[in-house]
């Protein structure tokens, strides 16, 4: 169960990226990533889909459906899902209140439903995890999923915090969409090539990311294999590595195994939240 989504939206996380600029990438040039992304990237991923007969996700920023009225109904119109990812892609789990995560929620939920007349039911914490009181304002909210990390191994009924004064790492209980750190596109690939952390070229990097793909495929293909994108990334310097990854992947499995994150969330995992 292939699952291909896409995080942040234009300019709505603000206008200048959170990491230094790399020494290989002309300053002008990141200062305009997120331009870049919004309109080479956005076309290219479109279009890509579109050839493939793929839908996908799009985990946006609530705020976009202001800045990128025109760009988010596309996404829309071509049979994508859009989801909530936060309202201006504030770090989740450091959100100090109920009262200020509804209201951020609530922000998101209402800005995407005017713009798209639909109401999103999936969510993505920037930063991949929840509150203790998350799932609660999410559910009064309409939200019926969550795509989140699962907590580190040895932690006990992913409840329990790993140091002194640090937040216990909390399982949804609505309907999961299990989320790997390490698949995300920016974490692979090199910075000289979209990337932030990683350290493999483009073509490298979704070489690997095949790989794992098949892998999954071949070993539970019930379970959904979550990929995170950025279009500043690839549908940027990235571009030609992640069009080659698509159609491989779309040639090997066909598009019929490629699912939109809200069929994909999985109940299964849910039992994590009754262990001990």
């Amino acid at each position: 169960m292939l699952c291909i989504t896409f995080d942040n939206f234009g300019w709505a996380a603000g206008e200048a990226l959170p990491w230094l600029c790399p020494s290989d990438v002309p300053a002008d040039e990141w200062a305009n990533y997120n331009r870049i992304g919004l309109e080479v990237g956005h076309p290219r991923l479109l279009k890509l889909l579109h050839d493939l007969d793929i839908r996908c996700t799009y985990f946006a920023e609530g705020y976009a459906a202001i800045l990128h009225p025109e760009e988010m109904k596309r996404w829309h119109r071509a049979g994508h899902e859009i989801a909530v990812h936060g309202w201006k892609h504030e770090m989740w789990s450091g959100i100090a209140s109920r009262e200020e995560e509804n209201s951020l929620v609530q922000l998101a939920v209402e800005s995407l439903h005017t713009l798209l007349g639909e109401a999103p039911v999936g969510f993505r914490p920037p930063g991949l995890a929840i509150n203790s009181w998350t799932d609660d304002v999410l559910a009064a909210n309409g939200i019926r999923y969550v795509s989140q990390s699962l907590p580190a191994a040895g932690v006990s009924g992913g409840r329990g915090a790993s140091s002194p004064g640090e937040r216990p790492h909390v399982v949804t209980r609505l309907d999961l969409l299990p989320t790997d750190p390490s698949l995300i596109d920016g974490a692979v690939i090199h910075p000289r090539f979209g990337g932030v952390f990683g350290a493999l070229d483009a073509v490298g990097a979704y070489e690997r990311l095949y790989d794992m793909a098949v892998e999954h495929e071949s070993t539970c293909p019930a379970e959904p294999w979550v990929l995170v994108v950025h279009p500043f990334t690839s549908g940027n310097r990235a571009w030609s590595g992640f069009e080659y990854f698509m159609r491989r992947l779309a040639n090997e499995f066909g598009a019929s195994r490629f699912y939109r994150a809200r069929d994909a969330a999985s109940k299964k995992v849910r039992a994590i939240r009754d262990l001990p």
